[in-house]
């Protein structure tokens, strides 16, 4: 019987597929096999492609560790053969490990055949010259792979600290291109006007899936290879920073790649200013910890995971219940529905809308229809938080690592008390802005006064069917995420055992806004204008409004 053999390749890159190495390794293999009388086992795929043994990754995590294994538990019959190109194929770590790895291979009970010099390591036999013949092989590959890193490592490090005069990567973002001369980077306006057509999107309160539908609906030409355009990379085009100019060196760890280094400042041409660019991320978190979801074209739920049902805290869903007279939209508790903690009843989606959009008057409805531009107030406002928060952290950084100098000896103190008191002097006119532009945020922004008759006429106006409409509900329901806290809907009353079939049922509802203010409101039978009360709180102060 023929013994057995098995042929393993390694290539670090995909690169050497493109050539014939692949084909040929496999065709020595083949032939080496014929010539000694062994039986290929071609059925046992060992390849190792894109894997570096420079680290032992295709021991640790490869098929030679698999092979290794299987050999090492009886599972591969002693005596067969491990064909190789070259030893630098099984491993390229240091000279200890590697002579480990190639006597477990042996100790295994396997030959090791070298194709390039037709070498033969014959397992069991413990020749001392070989041994060093083999460690001298392995340790040169060793010392190749490690110069080779360094000399990679120290060039893309004397590129990241000359980025800021000279180009790193022809690789740019799809709304740039490389300058002919390599000496700057070019903008494409057609593109650059769709980025900033999807920020505006975005800073509306649209999420990724409705901006890439619309892109979609007007025939916006996408700029990957599909020419449409997806959630997905909106979303990459919505966090990169390249969009204000920085650029965020990379590099590759255990073949994923990963930020290396402080992003280089001023890198790229500018297309988006940095305030729209925090106020979107503030957006943008506010929707992934509220939930967000994808919209229906009218946007019908305002309330979308922001509203909670005030008996039991489940959640409130929008139910279609058919057509009218008998059916329409309805808000219910989920537990309710599903029979499981709560007996509470619906709220018509239409009766609740126009009451929270009536007596909510820290919501101006008018302003967000006529004059969006009035609310960007407090977005900008955000948005200059979150970039003083990044200056505070790196202030507190530096401060830090000043404090550590004064544990060094030869340390001039009187440098280092400088710089402490310097960083001191920042971080309190940061905080102190940051404290500012936060009660600035906390003011409520109240609405023009407008009767009562005016007012629903205004609301009733807000309808799904025209696109105006549409552009303004995605901005009251991105309101409702970034300023309410808590939406609380009790539609049996505060007390859901009593009156529940009578005509005139009172249903509340109570809003705890960001800012901690408070308000509960208590309508009256079908008509969502007439209400019991409607009261304020600011800590424990509390005021009794009425309508005009």
């Amino acid at each position: 019987m023929k013994a057995k053999a098995y042929s393993y390749i390694r290539m670090s890159t995909d690169l050497q597929l493109r050539g014939d190495s692949l084909r040929r390794q496999r065709e020595a293999s083949q032939k080496y096999a014929e010539d000694n009388n062994l039986e290929l086992v071609e059925e046992m795929s060992l390849e190792d492609i894109g894997v570096s043994a420079f680290q032992g990754r295709n021991i640790s995590q490869g098929a030679l560790g698999r092979f290794l294994s299987k050999a090492q538990a009886g599972e591969i019959e002693p005596g067969s053969f491990l064909i190789v190109e070259s030893l630098d194929r099984l491993t390229r770590q240091s000279p200890r490990d590697a002579t480990s790895a190639f006597l477990q291979i042996l100790q295994a009970g396997i030959n090791i055949v070298t194709l390039m010099d037709g070498h033969l390591y014959e397992a069991g036999k413990g020749d001392f010259a070989e041994l060093i013949y083999s460690v001298v092989v392995m340790s040169r590959a060793h010392d190749e792979s490690q110069t080779k890193s360094l000399r990679v490592s120290a060039a893309w490090s004397n590129k990241r600290r000359n980025a800021r005069s000279k180009i790193l990567t022809a690789m740019v973002p799809s709304w740039l291109s490389l300058s002919p001369d390599r000496s700057g980077f070019l903008v494409d306006p057609d593109r650059a006007s769709v980025v900033r057509r999807i920020f505006e999107e975005a800073d509306q309160g649209k999420g990724s899936f409705q901006i890439a539908r619309l892109l979609n609906q007007t025939a916006v030409p996408g700029f990957t290879a599909g020419k449409s355009w997806h959630e997905s990379y909106v979303t990459r085009i919505l966090t990169n920073r390249a969009v204000i100019g920085e650029f965020q060196p990379h590099r590759y760890v255990n073949g994923k790649r990963v930020p290396d280094g402080d992003p280089v400042p001023d890198y790229f041409p500018v297309v988006i200013s940095r305030e729209q660019f925090e106020r979107v991320q503030v957006g943008r978190r506010v929707r992934k910890n509220r939930g967000s979801g994808r919209k229906g074209t009218a946007n019908t739920n305002l309330f979308s995971q922001v509203a909670k049902c005030g008996y039991c805290e489940g959640s409130i869903y929008l139910i279609d219940k058919g057509a009218k007279p008998k059916g329409g939209l309805y808000l219910r508790c989920d537990n309710s529905r599903r029979g499981t903690k709560c007996q509470s009843s619906s709220w018509p989606l239409a009766h609740f809308e126009k009451a929270f959009l009536t007596f909510v008057k820290e919501l101006d409805v008018q302003a967000i229809i006529d004059e969006p531009a009035r609310l960007e107030n407090a977005r900008t406002a955000k948005a200059r938080i979150s970039i003083l928060e990044d200056e505070l952290r790196g202030q507190e950084l530096l401060r830090t690592r000043a404090f550590e100098l004064l544990a060094l000896e030869g340390t001039d103190l009187a440098f280092v008390h400088d710089r402490l008191a310097s960083h001191a002097e920042k971080i309190a006119s940061i905080k102190n802005e940051v404290a500012k532009l936060k009660r600035e945020i906390a003011v409520p922004v109240e609405r023009k006064t407008v009767a009562t008759e005016d007012m629903l006429q205004l609301i009733s106006n807000v309808i799904p069917s025209d696109q105006k409409m549409n552009d303004a509900r995605v901005r009251i329901a991105d309101w409702i995420r970034t300023n309410v806290r808590e939406l609380l809907l009790f539609s049996d009353g505060i007390d859901e055992k009593q009156d529940q079939r009578l005509q005139d049922k009172r249903r509340q509802f109570s809003v705890l806004f960001e800012s901690g203010l408070f308000r509960l409101v208590e309508c009256i039978g079908p008509d969502p204008a007439n209400f019991n009360f409607s009261i304020l709180a600011d800590g424990e102060e509390w005021t009794e409004e009425t309508m005009a």
